[in-house]
């Protein structure tokens, strides 16, 4: 097998993130493979399981910490200073929340919006230069960026504009949940946006919703032991509910497969739960806000 282009994995150490490079191991469609992750031995350790399990050895991790735009920087300067295949995918999967109290990032950013938007904002920004057509981007959103759905109908995302979010400093403004869900809304106008300023250069953009996970590090990072157990052992029920739930192994291959599938040449600005497209939120389509937020996430990340 010929390794002929290379994709980059944020997060890819565990969880949805792991499950989506053992797909694309598997495939043996030339690809290697970056696991883009803050911890690198628990990276080098998740790279050697992926050998193992697919006996893929196209497979390396580089330190990448989107908490800090500076590793962002430096992840980008090591990678475009490397010796590997051009190119041609990025997968912006790595998440994180806090469910209570504020924690910020090493910018001073509320750590959920600094993390899951502008370090992929960043990321993705730096890396356009490199990416070889036809090239395929993929944004891992969450179905809680949406009120009209049971996982956004409780702790409503509020969108409150990009600088008011990066510098929230009062915890009662919004729940940590709340904050989640806008990052993840902000999640879906970037890659919109992306997408519109990216058309006519064979370069795809698409969201993706993994949908309710417990079994992922995002749950597991919770703090609270009883909320943990709570969220796990609240699976039945919240199907009952009308919550999609998934599994890691799922979820992480259907995010490879925005990747991979031949079918999906060509096809960008969509949304898609697990394997299905479907419609986001009506508020992630407004074109005004996703370019406002665009502009101001310039400024934050030093881009202007």
């Amino acid at each position: 097998m010929t390794i002929n282009k290379t994709v980059i994995i944020t997060g890819a150490n565990s969880g949805l993130g792991f499950e989506c490079a053992k797909t694309i191991a598997k495939a043996n469609q030339g690809w290697h493979i970056i696991l883009a992750c803050r911890n690198t031995n628990k990276g080098e350790e998740a790279r050697q399981k992926l050998i193992a399990e697919t006996l893929n050895q196209a497979i390396s991790v580089m330190e990448l910490d989107l908490a800090s735009l500076q590793s962002v920087r430096d992840f980008v300067s090591i990678f475009q200073k490397s010796i590997l295949p051009p190119l041609h995918g990025l997968i912006n999967n790595a998440g994180m929340q806090v469910l209570s109290g504020l924690e910020y990032t090493k910018d001073g950013y509320e750590i959920a919006f600094g993390t899951n938007h502008l370090g992929h904002f960043l990321l993705t920004n730096l890396l356009l230069e490199n990416l070889q057509t036809p090239a395929r981007i993929v944004v891992v959103s969450s179905g809680t960026h949406d009120p009209d759905t049971i996982e956004g109908k409780f702790n409503k995302p509020l969108f409150l504009g990009a600088k008011q979010l990066a510098t929230m400093a009062n915890e009662k403004e919004m729940t940590g949940i709340q904050r989640y869900a806008t990052s993840k809304l902000a999640n879906l106008f970037f890659a919109y946006e992306l997408d519109r300023k990216l058309k006519g250069k064979n370069i795809t953009v698409n969201a993706y919703d993994p949908a309710y996970v417990p079994a992922t590090n995002l749950v597991q990072s919770i703090k609270n032991p009883f909320a943990r157990w709570m969220l796990r052992a609240s699976t039945g029920f919240f199907k009952l509910l009308g919550v999609v739930s998934s599994t890691p192994d799922v979820s992480g291959g259907a995010i490879a497969r925005l990747l991979l599938d031949e079918k999906l040449e060509g096809v960008s600005g969509k949304y898609f739960q697990i394997l299905e497209e479907k419609q986001s939120s009506k508020q992630s389509y407004d074109t005004k806000i996703a370019s406002d937020l665009w502009e101001d996430s310039l400024e934050l990340v030093g881009l202007n």
